[in-house]
């Protein structure tokens, strides 16, 4: 597959043709090796001189300039993704983005739990603590032990796991020092923490963290069943979405992975996004009641893929890489009335599309040398 010198153009023919979206028609925002280029160039963007990722590259001059400020840090969900999205390239950024949490995320060496988000110095943007995030960064950090032995990954990865085992109150079933939560928070709470000491029980060969989610796993099978069923009122719709999202993947209890998808499918609407809308809209590539953040279609395409569900995780990878522009940016929302609010390129969205293209396969059908794409403007 060959790409050209001209953002979002189309490249790529034969058998390595652009990935067509949910209507059939051909996703002419950028093919997928281009998008793969400007992901990794995002990447780089992101990650500023002192080891901080930030959300969105708010400091440089193609970001819209009515956009929310995203010079911020949020481990429990960039730093994550960031990982796992590097891991399926073949590079390992586990120890820069790491040494930054042990040595500038306040609060990390005396309690270990983060926070939803930092400054690009260190001090706590906001003060909420981030559970899901703690274990959603423990567990990508440990899913490969092989790349669990450097000093600084091993010193953090305990941080985050002792801040989880700590809490754990396994008389009662909660979380000490955490306000109780109830249905599916409380089902991804338990779910990610379980899972995300196993993997370090594993990488670390500690028995205790294991023995630990052996226990939180035996209340997940009594959280209630509609947690991952129902969804909750739109009211709750961002943070429920995540908790479901999170239930689909890489928290999938064994059979409940579908289910939890279906209802984050349900939460985000993105059913109503069908293919004569993406294919005739007059306004964009997407014409919907509510704003689509491409970040989501593609977590919901990873859960559908662990599931087993391939061909229908695909139309969702397409529908989010066809709200790239023309330079290859996926924005937090693809809402065509608001296109200038929104951050843009957002790396959230860019690392899961990563995430996502190899659960379906598409990254397996290109050649190693072809992680590269057009230059950005």
């Amino acid at each position: 597959m060959t790409t050209t010198d001209e953002p979002g153009s189309a490249a790529g023919k034969g058998d390595r043709a652009i990935p067509r979206s949910s209507g059939g028609s051909p996703v002419v925002n950028g093919d997928l090796v281009a998008l793969i280029g400007t992901t990794t160039r995002l990447y780089a963007d992101c990650l500023l001189p002192n080891g901080a990722l930030v959300e969105a590259p708010a400091h440089l001059p193609f970001f819209p300039k009515h956009a929310r400020d995203t010079l911020r840090c949020r481990p429990g969900l960039d730093a994550a993704f960031a990982i796992v999205a590097m891991d399926a390239f073949g590079r390992d950024v586990r120890a820069p983005l790491l040494r930054w949490i042990r040595d500038r995320a306040a609060g990390f060496a005396d309690d270990g739990l983060l926070r939803r988000a930092y400054h690009v110095h260190g001090p706590i943007a906001d003060e909420a603590p981030d559970l899901l995030g703690t274990a959603l960064l423990l567990y990508a950090v440990t899913r490969r032990p092989d790349r669990a032995r450097a000093e600084v990954v091993q010193e953090v990865s305990r941080g985050l796991a002792s801040a989880l085992a700590v809490r754990w109150d396994g008389e009662h079933g909660r979380f000490r020092d955490l306000a109780p939560t109830d249905g599916v928070f409380r089902a991804a709470e338990l779910a990610a923490v379980g899972g995300a000491l196993a993997a370090a029980g594993t990488a670390l060969d500690i028995a205790e963290w294991s023995r630990l989610a052996d226990n939180i796993a035996s209340q997940v099978e009594h959280a209630p069943p509609e947690s991952v069923t129902e969804p909750l009122p739109a009211g709750d719709r961002d943070e429920s979405v995540v908790a479901y999202l999170v239930l689909a993947w890489p928290f999938a209890a064994p059979g409940t992975g579908a289910d939890a998808a279906l209802a984050a499918e349900r939460l985000m609407g993105a059913r109503d996004v069908t293919a004569p809308v993406l294919d005739h809209a007059e306004h964009g590539p997407l014409v919907t009641s509510d704003a689509v953040r491409p970040a989501e279609l593609f977590w919901l395409a990873v859960g559908l893929a662990a599931a087993g569900q391939r061909e229908r995780a695909l139309p969702y990878v397409n529908l989010g890489m066809a709200t790239a522009d023309a330079s290859g940016h996926f924005p937090e929302r693809g809402d065509p009335v608001k296109l200038g609010s929104s951050p843009r390129p957002y790396l959230l969205a860019h690392l899961l599309f990563v995430v996502a293209a190899e659960a379906v396969g598409l990254l397996a059908a290109l050649p190693r040398g072809a992680y590269s794409g057009s230059r950005r403007p």
